[in-house]
Formats: C-alpha cells, sequence, structure tokens
C-alpha cells in the first residue's frame, strides 16, 4: 500500500495566542483529515485548520488563521450550513462540533464535510415528474448551476375543462434558502392554480399576498400560464411576475415571444394588481417557458440572448419535444454559474375536438 503524502497543518504563527498547541491536537486533526477540520478558541478564533477546510472555504490558511469563525459552535451538534465560496457560489457542509482542551485551554474542534451532492440530489427530487397531459405534448430540461443549490422550478398540470397550467419560476440565490422557497412556493401555486385556472393573474396576485403574510421568502420571479380549450382551437392566458417572456413557435418555424405587462417579481409589493395576456394559438404551435440561466451572460445584454435563443428555436422546430428542449439547453449563451430551466408544451395538429376534457 503506498503512502499518501498530505500537505501540513496550518496553525496560527507564534505568539498568536495558541503557543503550545499539544500533540494530542495534532493527533486529532489528522485523524479526521478526510473532511475539514478546523480547531477554535473559546473567543471564536480560528487556531488550527487543515488543508481539506482551506479547500472547502475556497481560501488559503492565512485568511482563516486567526479570524473569527463565523458560525455558532455548539457541542456535539451536527448542523448544514453554507461556506460562500470567494468566485461565487455556494457549498453545504455537515459541521459538527466536539470540545476538548490544549494545554489546560478550552478548544473546539470542527469537522466539516461537503454533502452539496446531497443537497442537490434533495431539490431535484422536489421538481416535478411531468404528467400525461394529452393531447398536448410536454418536455423539460433542468440543468442547475455547477455543484451549486438554486431555485429554478416548472411545473404543468392538468386543470378542470380540458385545459393545462404551465408555471416556470426563478427564486433569486443559490442557497439552502432558496431551495427551500422553491419547494413551499411551487406547491403553493399548484393549489392556487387548479381553484381558478382561467385567472393566473389572480394566481400571482393571491400567491404574493400569501407569501408575504407567512414568511419572508427571497425575490422570486414566475410565469404562470393556462392553456385551455377556446372553440375547435386553443388559447393562452398567461400572467408574469418580473419573469421573461414565453416563447410561441408555430411549426413552420416562426418564434415570437409573447409580451405581457411583466409586473413586479413575487416579494416586492403584493399590493400591487397582476394582469394578464390572452392569445389564440395555431395547431401545432409549441410554448417555452424558460428561465433567464438560458439566456443570460456576464457583460452582454440580455436581448442578445433573446434573439439567439429565438432563432435556435425557429431552426428547429421540426424535432420532436424532447430532442428540442435538449438543443436549446445545449446551445444557450448562458455559463454555469446560473440554473437552466426549460418546459416545452407543443399542441396537437390537428383541431381540438374536446374528448380530453377533464
Amino acid at each position: 500500500m503506498t503512502s499518501e503524502r498530505r500537505t501540513p497543518m496550518a496553525r496560527d504563527r507564534p505568539g498568536a495566542g495558541t503557543s503550545g498547541l499539544g500533540s494530542d491536537l495534532i493527533d486529532l486533526v489528522i485523524s479526521a483529515s478526510a473532511d475539514g477540520v478546523i480547531a477554535v478558541d473559546d473567543q471564536g478564533i480560528v487556531r488550527l485548520c487543515n488543508p481539506a477546510a482551506t479547500e472547502l472555504f475556497g481560501r488559503p490558511a492565512e485568511d482563516l488563521l486567526d479570524t473569527p469563525f463565523g458560525f455558532p459552535i455548539v457541542d456535539g451538534q451536527a448542523t448544514d450550513v453554507e461556506l460562500r465560496q470567494p468566485g461565487g457560489g455556494v457549498r453545504v457542509v455537515e459541521m459538527r462540533v466536539s470540545a476538548t482542551t490544549a494545554n489546560g485551554a478550552p478548544l473546539s474542534v470542527v469537522s466539516l464535510r461537503d454533502v452539496t451532492s446531497r443537497w442537490l440530489a434533495f431539490q431535484r427530487l422536489l421538481l416535478p415528474t411531468l404528467p400525461d397531459l394529452s393531447p398536448l405534448q410536454t418536455a423539460v430540461v433542468y440543468r442547475p448551476a455547477a455543484e451549486q443549490l438554486g431555485g429554478d422550478w416548472y411545473d404543468a398540470l392538468p386543470l378542470p375543462g380540458g385545459a393545462v397550467g404551465a408555471v416556470i419560476g426563478d427564486v433569486a440565490g443559490h442557497s439552502l434558502q432558496a431551495a427551500a422557497a422553491m419547494a413551499q412556493i411551487r406547491n403553493m401555486l399548484r393549489a392556487l392554480f387548479y381553484d381558478r385556472p382561467s385567472a393566473p393573474g389572480s394566481v400571482l396576485a393571491t400567491l404574493d399576498r400569501t407569501l408575504h403574510a407567512i414568511n419572508e421568502n427571497p425575490v422570486t420571479t414566475a410565469c404562470v400560464a393556462c392553456i385551455e380549450p377556446s372553440g375547435d382551437g386553443w388559447q393562452l392566458r398567461w400572467s408574469s411576475a418580473g419573469h421573461l417572456p414565453p416563447l410561441l413557435l408555430t411549426p413552420v418555424g416562426a418564434a415570437e415571444y409573447l409580451h405581457t405587462e411583466p409586473g413586479l417579481p413575487l416579494g416586492v409589493d403584493p399590493g400591487r394588481p397582476r394582469f394578464a395576456g390572452t392569445r389564440s394559438l395555431p395547431e401545432g404551435a409549441t410554448m417555452i417557458f424558460f428561465t433567464d440561466g438560458l439566456v443570460e451572460r456576464p457583460g452582454q445584454s440580455i436581448d442578445v440572448g433573446l434573439t439567439s435563443l429565438a432563432a435556435i428555436a425557429g431552426g428547429s422546430a421540426h424535432l420532436p419535444l424532447d430532442e428540442l428542449c435538449r438543443t436549446l439547453a445545449d446551445q444557450h449563451l448562458g455559463d454555469d454559474h446560473d440554473d437552466i430551466a426549460i418546459l416545452a408544451l407543443r399542441l396537437p395538429a390537428q383541431p381540438h375536438d374536446g374528448s380530453s376534457a377533464r
């Protein structure tokens, strides 16, 4: 068996308050070196850290030593906390604290384990599996920012009278709070939407007031749409809370953004009215709802991304719906610093006969 060479532990400088840290503490640090380990004195100051800890914090040892640890320390308690990285993004780590002493002085040994992947898996479980919404076809692509929690979500659900509801939204931030808020908002919106399927503006207004009354949620954008039978065709009703407009794609490749009063994001001013747009949809049309990660790029106007998306969608209108969504996601102009969610619904190519009314 070969031995692994490891970077030595980093401790604070002589005279910084830890002279004489004993071999017992060093042994403890080495024994836990698979995880990040930090020693904190009774004043909350970092006195020692191992290489795994510096990697988790994304900072060199000299930036950690002799500085406040910054998190509550409770002996014997396991807590998931967020470590914000210097270059942006968040890591979620499980923090465990053990109390000890060094040369008679109290010391807390903090063990840190990266559990970001566990939270990412949990976040994916919060997103729905799309039901059968025949005669409409549905497809979705969700790609989280690289190893970051996020707040993008989507939903599609059957509504009374043969209508179909479509929702897409984006909770600001990449954090545990954003992921939790996403789940709460999605579930509340689903219940409200089913209760009043033909009034997406009213749904958003009620949701905004409810969220304001029960919790302090992060700022959230959302687009709520109802695709419903109308005569022998289909009609779209939609409302936006500060979200990007949906894209209407015809079978021959004509692409058009459907603009209405964008309104304010949820959580800004729940007293403001919400407006809705109405539009007849051609047979075989595809509605594409998406989040801003698909079209935004640092230092570039979002209009450039929107123009490019419409062009790519128009040239891909002939593709099966799943493949169309993957094509849009693969060719987006963004980077891996923001989530991407795409929800697409395609109408039947023949007139609606009312046989699918629920």
